[in-house]
């Protein structure tokens, strides 16, 4: 099931460099969160409150494939899809700069819906896919 593809943007900064110059490659994974987060956001809305609530969505799978080095003060975009396997969350990124008119890594994570209350992986909530199909993923 595809979703709608939505865009997150922000300079790269110099403490996510490593020791050659260029931007760590674990931090591709910490780019990919920041994009999800604001995807968190736009389901639970720009209240400012706790965007995570009861249900949190804990990380069961990730992975990125490097193609191009990111560098230092570059401006990067995260593009993303959200789609659902089952009572699973998943996340398909695609990161860019406006330097290489190329991909510069491809990622993708896979996420439960854990009640924080009773402690367990649930389904996933109606109003999680309810969002997905209003936003086009029907």
């Amino acid at each position: 099931m595809l979703s709608p593809k939505y865009q997150y943007k922000r300079l790269l900064q110099f403490y996510e460099t490593d020791a050659m110059g260029i931007i760590h490659h674990a931090n591709y994974i910490l780019l990919m969160e920041e994009a999800r987060l604001q995807f968190l956001r736009k389901l639970h809305g720009d209240s400012g409150g706790n965007i995570l609530g009861e249900v949190n969505y804990p990380l069961v799978s990730c992975h990125v494939d490097y193609k191009v080095a990111l560098q230092f003060n570059e401006e990067l975009k995260v593009d993303y899809q959200v789609s659902t396997l089952g009572a699973k969350l998943v996340f398909d990124y695609t990161l860019w700069t406006k330097s290489v008119d190329k991909p510069a890594a491809f990622g993708k994570t896979v996420h439960v819906a854990f009640d924080m209350a009773k402690s367990r992986a649930i389904r996933l909530p109606t109003y999680v896919t309810d969002f997905l199909k209003k936003e086009g993923n029907a």
